[in-house]
């Protein structure tokens, strides 16, 4: 490797590393400011919120590692290119080539990186984090076996989930037991499927069962549909249930063969199964563009200006990404379509700047 190529590389890591600094800053920020009057409801004390707020610290990184990566490299490339340095490099014969090639190794080393982290670490980090907010701040014990049975328990309520389909907030084979302070059964709802409205649960296909304080059987009723008031958000479902984010990619293999084997439909989980491939390698495709963009001469201007080019285009790309994520959760694409459609578009392009950069 080259002096010039380890020079460029440290100053894109250096520009990386303080870029990502300021964004886990902001995002932390933004999420204690949310979460600090559920805390203190709680009377969680500061030091548990604080190692809630670091065991989130890994997924911000691997959420916005490519945005770093992109305005990292706009930054160093755009610096360069006002200070007239790379004309000079042209003109002593270095071509492009040579300027693009530390951009590629330092994206290359994020996307193993990413991969790595979002595969060993995040698992681990999120799942706590997820504990902590359930049980200590809404108070709620929940557990899920091998099976993907969830279970939820408040003061008076056991709730047993047997599937949990969160992007359509749609739960399966519900079991709600209400208990009496003598912790003894007075209703038993058992529900087809239950959905959320945005105000409340509304179960389907319900057999609603009452008892009295001998355990005897004194109210039956069969319902097509019922609504009722629970303390319980999606989001809990969503923290007491395993996440893509909380598991690997083997992991989340043997989860889809599990509920594949029950029967449920997993189109969500083998989008998110592609995505765990295809979303690292964004940050190749964000070094290259910065780098093309820079050594094209269309970032002259000072720091700020260069890292508002880098969130547009982060922008741009996020919201694409996303929108094709949908399309594979509600079956309009293909799972392996949906989770690089995003990847093949802004690789293209990417091809087409650096080309034009070349010229």
């Amino acid at each position: 490797m080259t002096i010039l190529s380890r020079y460029i590389i440290a100053e894109i890591l250096k520009a990386f590393a303080v870029v990502m600094a300021v964004v886990i800053i902001i995002y932390v920020a933004v999420d204690f400011f949310e979460k600090i009057d559920d805390f203190v409801g709680a009377g969680v004390p500061l030091s548990r919120m604080a190692v809630f707020f670091l065991f989130k610290i890994p997924l911000i990184v691997v959420q916005t590692a490519p945005v770093g990566v992109l305005i990292a490299s706009l930054v160093v490339f755009g610096l360069m290119n006002r200070r007239n340095e790379i004309t000079a490099l042209k003109s002593s014969g270095i071509g492009p080539a040579s300027l693009f090639k530390p951009a590629a190794v330092v994206g290359m080393g994020c996307c193993v990186l990413l991969f790595i982290v979002s595969e060993i670490v995040v698992p681990h980090t999120i799942s706590r984090a997820n504990y902590i907010w359930l049980q200590q701040v809404r108070q709620k014990t929940s557990s899920i076996d091998q099976k993907n049975n969830i279970w939820l328990k408040d003061d008076r309520t056991i709730l047993h989930i047997r599937h949990y389909q969160p992007r359509e907030k749609k739960a399966f084979d519900v079991v709600l037991h209400d208990l009496d302070g003598a912790f003894r059964v007075t209703r038993r709802i058992d529900a087809a499927r239950g959905v959320y409205d945005g105000e409340q649960w509304v179960l389907r296909n319900v057999l609603d069962q009452q008892f009295d304080a001998a355990g005897n059987v004194k109210f039956v009723e069969f319902r097509e549909r019922l609504k009722i008031n629970l303390d319980l958000l999606p989001e809990d479902l969503d923290r007491a249930s395993e996440s893509a984010d909380e598991m690997g990619f083997a992991q989340l293999l043997d989860r889809i063969r599990q509920i594949e084997g029950q029967g449920y439909s997993v189109v969500p989980q083998r989008v998110d199964l592609h995505a765990k491939l295809s979303f690292p390698f964004v940050c190749l495709l964000m070094g290259l563009i910065g780098a093309a963009l820079g050594v094209m001469g269309r970032t002259r201007g000072g720091i700020t200006a260069n890292a508002a080019y880098g969130v547009g285009a982060s922008f741009v790309y996020w919201i694409f990404h996303s929108f094709c994520i949908s399309l594979g959760y509600g079956g309009m694409l293909p799972p392996l379509v949906a989770a690089w459609s995003a990847n093949l578009v802004f690789g293209s392009a990417t091809a087409a700047v650096i080309f034009a950069a070349r010229r």
